[in-house]
């Protein structure tokens, strides 16, 4: 996972957020944004001065062949139309397996747990 853009759902909350600046300073990677953030989400970023991340759009822009990595969704109907599925290397995630499961042509790193939040397991992983 190592240099991977970790992001979230559309709809994007704080979790998703939280997950993907997370997941990418455990992983080494970048955190990116799937959509803009809500009002709880920025109040949040600003409140503990973290810099809002990027869109995946512009990360995919200057780097479209990145590595992705999917934090607190696995469904394809979540994920940013950015997202080349190919370039999905993994997810993280807390939510229930369902008919909009992503599928691979080839092995992905999966961390899915029936946790309370997906950024519970990044704070556990740390």
């Amino acid at each position: 996972l190592k240099d991977a853009i970790f992001v979230g759902h559309l709809v994007t909350d704080l979790d998703s957020v939280g997950g993907a600046i997370g997941a990418a300073a455990l992983y080494g990677g970048k955190a990116a944004l799937a959509s803009e953030v809500n009002s709880e989400t920025a109040f949040a970023l600003e409140e503990w001065g973290v810099d809002k991340p990027r869109r995946i759009e512009d990360l995919l822009k200057e780097n479209p062949d990145a590595k992705v990595c999917l934090v607190d969704h696995q469904q394809t109907s979540q994920m940013n139309p950015a997202i080349n599925l190919d370039n999905v290397v993994g997810v993280i995630d807390h939510h229930a397996l369902q008919s909009k499961t992503i599928v691979t042509d080839r092995p992905i790193y999966i961390d899915i747990r029936p946790w309370g939040s997906m950024s519970t397991i990044i704070a556990h992983t740390f």
